[in-house]
């Protein structure tokens, strides 16, 4: 496996083979244990085994995976990054108050834990939009297209935002 940086794998088609058995060993019920070459023994915690399955079935469907302290602290730079937003709209959605952060000196911190739950929270707003208008539709009797699905998911995911999204309905349905 290789690294993008020091909390992210990514996986390679030499590691199919062993990320598929480990996949399997994580999956049985029962206990797992670690072990050294000394022969010393340490049960798994259910946790962590909870943890390295869903590690592992995201890098055998060639995801990367992305281990995160949720109370480190973030610069605005990483922060914006995470949410894939500008730094600026990072600082204005700072100064609002819409996500918390604290001054050391001049130079504002992030926790990642206010800037997940932030992300989780816009991305339950763009759900609960999309699932509006989607219901709209079928009341209306329109269709609700796989493009449009697509575009939907898209939305929400965070890939395009909301003027991005008319624009591009619009210009499906000829509308501009």
């Amino acid at each position: 496996m290789s690294t993008i940086d020091e909390n992210t794998i990514t996986p390679s088609v030499d590691d199919l083979e062993a990320l598929t058995q480990i996949g399997e060993l994580l999956s049985e019920p029962g206990h797992l244990s670690l072990h050294t070459e000394s022969g010393e023994a340490v049960d798994l915690p259910e946790q962590l085994r909870r943890l390295l399955d869903s590690a592992t079935r995201s890098l055998r469907t060639g995801s990367s995976v992305t281990l995160m302290d949720h109370a480190r602290m973030l610069s605005t730079q990483e922060a914006a990054d995470i949410l894939g937003v500008s730094r600026p709209t990072l600082v204005k959605l700072l100064e609002s108050g819409q996500i918390p952060f604290t001054k050391v000196n001049s130079y504002r911190r992030v926790a990642m834990i206010d800037v997940i739950a932030f992300r989780t929270m816009q991305r339950a707003e763009r759900l609960r939009i999309v699932e509006e208008a989607m219901h709209s539709n079928k009341m209306e009797g329109l269709p609700v297209t796989d493009a449009a699905r697509s575009d939907a998911v898209a939305f929400v995911s965070g890939k395009i935002d909301e003027d991005e999204l008319v624009r591009i309905t619009r210009a499906r349905y000829g509308i501009e």
